[in-house]
């Protein structure tokens, strides 16, 4: 009998996949405001900041976030970092606001 020391341990819920056969998704398919939200991830704002720049709430943010990553079926931020430094050129510019005003 085998002892508990000699099973595998599972840990992860979801299949790994293999990055070698794995092709990114083109962040193409997002709408104009998921990229807008991608590129305020990209240069590493928090969502508070970026609904701030946005115009839109911290939660709405936090929407359009959850609906990019399952679009490009991804589970975590840094996942979807690596699909979008890989397309950055895509993304929108955010000019980010100055802070001389004080």
């Amino acid at each position: 009998m085998a002892s508990e020391s000699d099973r595998p341990v599972q840990t992860s819920l979801r299949p790994a996949r293999s990055r070698r056969g794995r092709r990114h998704a083109s962040i193409d398919i997002l709408s104009r405001r998921e990229r807008d939200v991608l590129a305020g991830l990209v240069k590493g704002l928090t969502n508070k900041q970026i609904g701030l720049l946005l115009g839109i709430s911290h939660r709405t943010v936090e929407i359009h976030r959850a609906r990019l990553m399952r679009k490009l079926d991804v589970a975590n931020l840094s996942a979807l970092l690596e699909i979008a430094f890989a397309q950055r050129d895509k993304l929108p510019r955010l000019d980010l606001p100055s802070e001389e005003a004080e």
